[in-house]
This record gives structure tokens, C-alpha cells and sequence, in this order.
């Protein structure tokens, strides 16, 4: 069997990569150029047989993030990669495209459209240009597949549906399992379409049913929307900043269930990780997150904006401590299964393949 040289290109999908690049190095070797400035902690996460190409960071202005790109245009000229796989399109690159030698193109795009409420002018430019090259397109779920190609003119039969691997790895941190707290988390990046004015809503009504019950929001981003509505929150603790590895295993491990009320997602890293970490979700009816969560099993879907269907869903769970339990296992075993990454290695070794 050939062995495949891969030039693995991470962009901002790093926790991704490093799963997959680590995977991959078992079947093929791979070199993973990386903006390891970015997320310092979690560049010890990456295995020995993995190749690191540091990039530092993105950059900050146009000839910075240009070079930077640059970079990884002459690793694959230099290397003699057998194929260069990106993870989404980044716009910096469009320029090398012409000028990237390398036999096969992979991309694999984890948001066929922009989040509602972020503003992402460049995204179909920067997808459309990176198709130009593309022997074949990776998606996240068959939702995804469907949206993709909505959106752009490209042979379906080149677009194949490989699902998010589990996030497991954030476990090398510190023990996976605390000592749970009475706590609904609601943890990531602060931005519109996560429907924290949702999880907000619920938790008031939440708090007056089970007084022993907190919540808590960890993540950065803009909460200024959310200041007056938080305030009617009952024992809400807030974490405003971006945390790290061992603060977001910290925040997961000590959390009864978490939950993702989004109004829109192509799929939801943070539901990948708590069901990894043996935790149960409560998550909205939306895109590829229907495809990462089993129903009834592993947690419970809603639909978005429902408020009042998150109420329940939430009061259901905590009134039966024993099947929380035994959801969060699951979660845990179903994501360790279907979802590991040996499997989603051989998977995306398989499009590589097809893509001669």
C-alpha cells in the first residue's frame, strides 16, 4: 500500500487537525504547517511522528498574512507532498494557489455557509477559488453536503461526507471526570447564532425550579447584548475570555450537562468535545448537529429558539440523575467508537485515494 506524504494545512481548525494529523501519521506521513502561536497548550498535544511546520501567527497585516501563506506554498513544492489537504478555505492563500504544486488537492470545508450575525465577506471568494484546484471536497455531515452544494457548482460525487472525529483529547489535560457540579454549562466562543439569549431565558425558569441548580457561561466574545438578561440569573457564574485546554476540560468535567441552543451551526465542536468527555448535551435540531447527537442517547435535541423546549429538556435531565449518568457514558463509549479518529483517518486516507 502507498504510502501517502501529507501536508496537512490546519488554518484556525487547530484542535481538528492535530487529532487527524496524529491519526493520519499512523497510516502516512504528515506535515502539519500550524499557526502554533495562536494555542501554544495545545501544540504538546501533537505526536512525535508528526512533522510541525511552526507558523508563529497569522499575521496582522496584508504582507504578514501573504508570507505566512507563502510559507506553506513552498512546503509543498519543497516536500514533494503526495497531496496538500486544507482545512476550510483561508483567503491568504488564494494568492499561491496557481503556484502550490502538489499532485492532489483535498479541502475540506467545515462551514459551507457563514454564521448568521458574522460577518464573513470573503467566504464564497475563498472557497470558489480553492474548488478551482480541488480533486475532491470533505464535509462534515450529509446536512453539510446538502448546503455545499447549494451554494457551489461542484460534482457531487466528489464531496464526501466525513464526520467530525471526537475531542476526546482534551482529557490529556487532567481527569476527564470531577466531581460533578449542579451545573448547566454553556461554553465557546460568544457569538449571535449560539442563542445565548436562549440558554438565559431558560436558565431563569430553570433557577426557580431547582434552587440548588447554577449555570455558567465560559467563553470570549461580546456580551454586552446579554449584560441585563444575565443579571436576572440566579448563582450564574461568567467567564469572559478565551480559556485554555485545562481550563475548558476544567469547565466541562465539573458540569452536569451542557447545553448548545444555536439558531443555526454547521456543526458544534463543543458538542463533539462534552459527549467525549462523558457528558450529556442538550443541543438545538439544526444542521450537523441532528448527525452528532443520538437522540434519547447521548442527549437531548430541541428545537431552536425554543425556550421553553430547552426548560424541559434540561428539568428532564436533572430530575433523573441516574439517566444523566447513564447518558453521559454513552456519550462517552458512542463518541470513542463511531466517532475515533483511527476510523476517520482511514476514511479521509480513502478520499485521498479516490482523488488519483
Amino acid at each position: 500500500m502507498k504510502l501517502w506524504r501529507v501536508l496537512l494545512v490546519a488554518n484556525y481548525q487547530i484542535e481538528y487537525s492535530i487529532q487527524l494529523a496524529n491519526a493520519l501519521s499512523e497510516i502516512a506521513d504528515v506535515v502539519l504547517p500550524i499557526w502554533n502561536r495562536l494555542v501554544p497548550d495545545l501544540m504538546r498535544l501533537v505526536d512525535d511522528r508528526v512533522t510541525v511546520s511552526p507558523l508563529g501567527s497569522p499575521g496582522a497585516t496584508v504582507a504578514q498574512k501573504l508570507w505566512g501563506q507563502h510559507g506553506i506554498a513552498t512546503l509543498a513544492r519543497h516536500h514533494k507532498m503526495d497531496v496538500v489537504h486544507f482545512q476550510n478555505a483561508y483567503a491568504w492563500s488564494v494568492p499561491w494557489i496557481p503556484v502550490t504544486s502538489t499532485p492532489t488537492w483535498v479541502l475540506t470545508v467545515h462551514d459551507p455557509f457563514p454564521h448568521v450575525g458574522l460577518r464573513d465577506p470573503l467566504s464564497f471568494a475563498s472557497i470558489a477559488a480553492h474548488l478551482t484546484r480541488a480533486d475532491s471536497v470533505i464535509v462534515l455531515g450529509r446536512n453539510q453536503k446538502k448546503d455545499f452544494l447549494t451554494r457551489f457548482h461542484f460534482n457531487s460525487e466528489r464531496v464526501t461526507v466525513v464526520p467530525h472525529g471526537e475531542f476526546s483529547f482534551f482529557s490529556r489535560y487532567g481527569p476527564a471526570l470531577h466531581q460533578v457540579d449542579e451545573t448547566v454549562l454553556f461554553i465557546g466562543r460568544i457569538a449571535p447564532y449560539k442563542g445565548l439569549d436562549v440558554f438565559l431565558r431558560a436558565a431563569i425558569e430553570i433557577a426557580a425550579k431547582f434552587p440548588k441548580v447554577g449555570f455558567r457561561i465560559v467563553g470570549e466574545g461580546d456580551l454586552t447584548p446579554y449584560r441585563a438578561l444575565a443579571a436576572s440569573v440566579p448563582r450564574l457564574r461568567i467567564t469572559n475570555r478565551f480559556v485554555t485546554g485545562e481550563e475548558f476540560l476544567d469547565a466541562v468535567a465539573s458540569a452536569a450537562i451542557v447545553v448548545a441552543p444555536y439558531l443555526e451551526s454547521s456543526q458544534s465542536g463543543i458538542v463533539i468535545a462534552a459527549q467525549s468527555l462523558g457528558r450529556p448535551v442538550v443541543a438545538s435540531r439544526v444542521n450537523g448537529i441532528m448527525e452528532d447527537v443520538l437522540p434519547g442517547e447521548t442527549g437531548i435535541l430541541v428545537e431552536p429558539g425554543d425556550c421553553e423546549g430547552l426548560v424541559e429538556a434540561v428539568s428532564s435531565l436533572i430530575q433523573n440523575p441516574s439517566g444523566m449518568e447513564s447518558m453521559g457514558k454513552k456519550a462517552r463509549e458512542w463518541m470513542k467508537t463511531e466517532r475515533s479518529w483511527a476510523r476517520i483517518a482511514r476514511q479521509t486516507l480513502d478520499v485521498y485515494e479516490a482523488a488519483q
